[in-house]
């Protein structure tokens, strides 16, 4: 099942912190937005410095991240880095 992350007071240092983070774990977020599509893990993305808003949608994990994470534990981590980063995590 597909998972939509949305999160406010994302300055343009917490996005850089997560990227850094994210490409730690195999991820790259390229620009500002885009998709990804690596090691099973699809979702679009889009960061608006203006508003200081990050919203993931159509997030999924398939083969081979499956094997050590799935769409939740994802979600759960990219929660916990954005808030320790600073910013919120919206419903």
């Amino acid at each position: 099942m597909a998972r939509r992350a949305f999160y406010s007071g994302v300055t343009p240092e917490v996005y850089n912190q997560l990227k850094t983070k994210l490409q730690s774990m195999g991820l790259t977020l390229h620009g500002d937005n885009g998709n990804i599509s690596e090691k099973g893990v699809n979702a679009r993305y889009n960061y608006n410095p203006e508003a200081q808003s990050l919203e993931i949608d159509d997030l999924s994990v398939g083969f081979p991240a499956s094997m050590m994470i799935n769409a939740d534990s994802l979600v759960q981590r990219m929660n916990q880095m954005i808030e320790q980063y600073g910013g919120r995590v919206e419903s």
